[in-house]
C-alpha cells in the first residue's frame, strides 16, 4: 500500500535581494521515508530546510505538513517536528540530560528521556558536559535532543560533517532505526555513499532549483555516461548540469 504524502511543497521560492536561494521548488515526502537532499554549498539546501521547519518564511509558494500550512500554523506543527542542531553551542555548558530536559520543556508532548538515552547508548555520558564529548557523541546528543518531543518528522542538516567513518556509520544506523520506528526523516548531506545506502529517495539541488529526484539506484542508472555511485550523480547533476524538475 502506498504511503501517505505528509509534506507537500508547491512552487516555493526564497529570495535574498537578487539572489534566488530557492527557486520555484516543488516536491512531496511520504510517511516513513528517509528523504535525502544533495547539492553543492550555496545550492539552497539549508534555506529549504529552514522553510520546511518554519524558521524562515517563503516569499512565494506553500508548504503543507499533514495538510497544515507551515507559516500559518507553525505553533501547531512544532509538536510534530524534531530538529537536529547544527551547532551544540547552546548546550555546551550543560550535561547531556540537562540539555535534553531543557529542550523538552519547549513542548507539550514528552518522550521518555531514559529510553532515548538508553537507545542511543548515552547512559555513560548522561552526566557529562556536552562540550566534553567527542564529535560523534555530540552528534548523537543533538539527535537525541531532536527526539525529546517524540516527533513524527525529523529534519537534519549535514549531521555527520567532521565525523570519522565509524561515527558516521553509527549515526546512519540510528537514522535507520528511527525510520523503522515510523519516523519520517529529511536529511541534507554530502555523505554520498551513506545517502546511496540509506535513502529511499534523493533530490539534487543546483542554484536553488530541484534538478532531479528519485531512488538512488534509478538516479545512478539514468546517468548518460554511466556510473556506479551517488558521487557520480552529484557530479553530473549538482556540479556539471543545468536543469529543473518538479516531483
Amino acid at each position: 500500500m502506498d504511503k501517505e504524502t505528509i509534506i507537500q511543497v508547491s512552487s516555493v521560492s526564497k529570495y535574498y535581494g537578487a539572489n534566488k536561494a530557492v527557486d520555484s521548488v516543488s516536491f512531496r515526502v511520504n510517511e516513513g521515508e528517509l528523504f535525502g537532499i544533495i547539492g553543492t554549498h550555496g545550492a539552497g539546501k539549508t534555506t529549504l530546510l529552514e522553510m520546511l521547519m518554519g524558521i524562515r518564511m517563503p516569499d512565494q509558494g506553500s508548504i503543507r505538513i499533514y495538510g497544515h500550512d507551515v507559516v500559518l500554523e507553525a505553533e501547531r506543527l512544532k509538536e510534530d517536528i524534531g530538529i537536529h542542531l547544527q551547532s551544540t553551542s547552546l548546550v555546551d555548558k550543560m550535561n547531556v540530560r540537562e540539555a535534553m530536559e531543557m529542550f523538552q520543556g519547549f513542548y507539550k508532548r514528552k518522550n521518555n528521556l531514559d529510553l532515548i538515552i538508553e537507545q542511543f547508548g548515552l547512559s555513560p555520558y548522561s552526566d557529562k558536559l556536552v562540550k566534553r564529548l567527542s564529535g560523534g557523541w555530540r552528534q548523537r546528543t543533538a539527535l537525541a535532543i531532536a527526539l525529546v518531543n517524540d516527533p513524527k518528522i525529523i529534519f537534519l542538516d549535514e549531521p555527520t560533517t567532521g565525523l570519522d567513518p565509524q561515527a558516521k556509520r553509527d549515526y546512519w544506523a540510528l537514522l535507520q532505526l528511527l525510520r523503522q520506528q515510523g519516523k519520517t526523516i529529511i536529511v541534507a548531506s554530502h555523505d554520498m555513499e551513506d545517502m546511496q545506502r540509506n535513502c529511499n529517495r534523493v533530490c539534487v539541488m543546483r542554484k536553488g532549483e530541484f534538478i532531479t529526484c528519485d531512488n538512488p539506484s534509478t538516479l545512478i542508472a539514468q546517468l548518460p555516461r554511466g556510473g556506479l555511485t551517488m558521487e557520480a550523480v552529484y557530479m553530473h547533476h549538482a556540479v556539471e548540469m543545468n536543469g529543473s524538475v518538479s516531483v
